[in-house]
């Protein structure tokens, strides 16, 4: 079963990022998770910051930044009491991506949250640097949410796409555990490339046994999906609109390779332009191959 036992919240303390810590206390309340916000200050790396480390406005700048922070940490916490949440706060420097992939590995969470958008106010289709750097990196699960996502609705239904390749199948273990724990209906989609169509019975033939992801996916409805397109985005977005998914459950990379450097171009796409929370999970190798070798404790919660 994948538990929520901690959850990492990044936030600029902008209105999207509290909509992302709106999503922790929603998904952790079951699990009376820990949620940590991390805010990360970013004026140490910048020339400014670095060249004035020692002088008085330096020193200024540092002193209202504590009483900022401890307005913004106290409204914060206000915000979500009384919601079977227990909330941490940390302040790191550093630049903001790096320490948040950082933080994630030093706790081990189970989940970060994070807003596509924040102080920069970037165009809807445009996911934030930041955004798309932690997702690209983190060995951890990420949940990417966008403005105006709704809150505190049952997960009725969960998107699943895979190219069925053993990297693109890495999410099926969390669409499953996440599906059973919510009673959800859970659909696979499979997307051939218009240049080179494949038989649905040649598809079938490839599916994997969905028992060895989740030991109770017998349990689980499952329906599957097969569509034909030229950016296989595209369609995993459009099902998703069309049949008001809770939420994506993908894998940042799929047959093409397990490059840490580069994100998947179809996870990109449904990040910056799904209107559906999106989970991306990176393959295991990349919780041995990067860091620490692979351990009962740093495997995946999935029981």
């Amino acid at each position: 079963m994948y538990r929520l036992l901690k959850i990492l919240v990044p936030t600029d303390f902008s209105r999207h990022s509290e909509e992302a810590l709106e999503h922790a206390a929603f998904l952790g309340a079951p699990y009376h998770a820990e949620i940590t916000i991390l805010h990360v200050d970013e004026f140490s790396v910048t020339g400014v910051g670095q060249a004035g480390a020692q002088t008085e406005a330096a020193g200024a700048y540092r002193k209202e930044t504590r009483e900022f922070l401890s307005t913004q940490f106290e409204r914060l916490t206000r915000a979500i009491q009384g919601k079977s949440v227990s909330l941490q706060t940390e302040v790191r420097e550093g630049r903001a991506y790096k320490v948040i992939v950082e933080e994630s590995e030093r706790i081990d969470y189970d989940l970060i949250i994070i807003s596509t958008r924040g102080q920069t106010h970037l165009a809807s289709d445009l996911i934030g640097s930041t955004a798309e750097r932690v997702v690209r990196l983190s060995r951890q699960p990420v949940l990417s949410v966008q403005q105006g996502l709704r809150v505190n609705m049952r997960i009725e239904s969960i998107l699943c796409p895979t190219d069925l390749s053993p990297a693109g199948n890495v999410a099926l273990s969390y669409a499953l555990s996440i599906a059973r724990q919510n009673s959800a209906v859970l659909y696979i989609q499979h997307i051939t490339e218009l240049e080179r169509p494949e038989d649905e019975a040649a598809i079938r033939a490839r599916l994997p046994d969905l028992r060895t992801h989740h030991p109770e996916a017998e349990k689980v409805r499952v329906e599957y999906v097969f569509d034909r397109d030229l950016e296989p985005s595209n369609s995993i977005i459009r099902f998703s609109e069309d049949r008001d998914v809770s939420l994506i459950v993908m894998s940042t990379h799929g047959q093409k390779g397990l490059r840490r450097v580069h994100i998947g171009n179809n996870a990109a796409e449904v990040v910056r332009q799904s209107r559906r929370p999106v989970l991306t999970v990176a393959h295991p190798f990349h919780r041995t191959g990067f860091a620490r070798p692979l351990t009962e404790k740093s495997a995946p919660l999935l029981r």
